[in-house]
């Protein structure tokens, strides 16, 4: 894929998971990588571990530490950033929490809150920082939501409704982009390997695991395979994985009424046991 040869990537959630292994893959490929996280220590270990992914050692790895859910934090640093290292050619959006999978009377005004300011308003503070300068290039926006948007499920009530919003601002935003000649494309990957289950696992009820089961369970790396292959082919709207792709067929096809009596037979089959 030579097209990623030299260009400038940024990917927030850079430091773990998803962004990281697809930040290792675009390295392979010769794109230089600006990657953006809170955890500096983390940063400086993902930094490591893309370095020594790189095609070619004249390509350049970056590292920022930034509060997503702070948009001044945020627009003064990717300010910085652009001046210094240029606008990127590709944003990924990557960042994301899930601490608090719970049933919703568990789930406080500051708990849902937390999730809604990292996992939407961390999207949109970075995209609309760096959206002006994206222009130019016209820059590809990426943004990783869920499966859980598509579908909803048990004990995600703060979780799944951040992920869905981030599918009507994709939605939205790709009206407005296209015009300019710039792609956007929108991810919903079921359950990954990554260490948000580490967070989720703690208060996750049973009948939400047992739902979550149903979409599968895929790596990061074979994850940020089909990230990469999806923005190579400016596709929008992409499910990773063949389980959740049938699933959301047959939810589609029924209006939700399939998905909703598997997954309500489902609940009440595990609240017995």
């Amino acid at each position: 894929m030579e097209q990623f040869d030299t260009k400038m990537v940024y990917i927030t959630g850079g430091s773990s998971g998803i962004g990281l292994e697809t930040a290792k893959l675009l390295s392979s490929l010769g794109s230089d990588i600006v990657l953006l996280a809170r955890n500096s220590e983390k940063l400086e270990i993902a930094k490591n571990l893309t370095e020594k992914a790189k095609k070619d050692t004249r390509q350049k790895i970056r590292t920022i530490s930034v509060d997503v859910r702070d948009h001044h934090d945020v627009y003064d640093k990717m300010q910085r950033a652009v001046d210094e290292f240029g606008a990127p050619d590709i944003l990924i959006n990557s960042a994301g929490i899930n601490k608090y999978a719970d049933h919703f009377e568990n789930i406080s005004h500051e708990m849902f809150n937390e999730v809604m300011n990292v996992n939407v308003n961390g999207v949109r503070n970075v995209t609309h920082a760096l959206l002006p300068s994206m222009k130019e290039k016209k820059g590809h926006v990426v943004i990783l939501s869920s499966a859980a948007a598509l579908f909803g499920m048990f004990g995600y009530t703060a979780y799944a409704t951040s992920k869905a919003a981030l599918m009507g601002f994709a939605e939205s935003l790709r009206y407005e982009l296209k015009p300019l000649g710039m792609p956007v494309t929108v991810f919903f990957p079921p359950e990954v390997d990554t260490p948000m289950n580490l967070d989720e696992v703690k208060t996750l009820p049973k009948e939400g695991r047992a739902m979550k089961s149903m979409g599968g369970f895929l790596m990061p790396d074979h994850v940020a395979k089909i990230i990469v292959k999806a923005i190579a082919k400016k596709k929008y709207f992409v499910i990773p994985g063949y389980s959740t792709r049938l699933l959301y067929f047959f939810h589609r096809m029924s209006n939700g009424f399939l998905s909703r009596i598997v997954s309500d037979f489902i609940v009440k089959r595990t609240a017995q046991k």
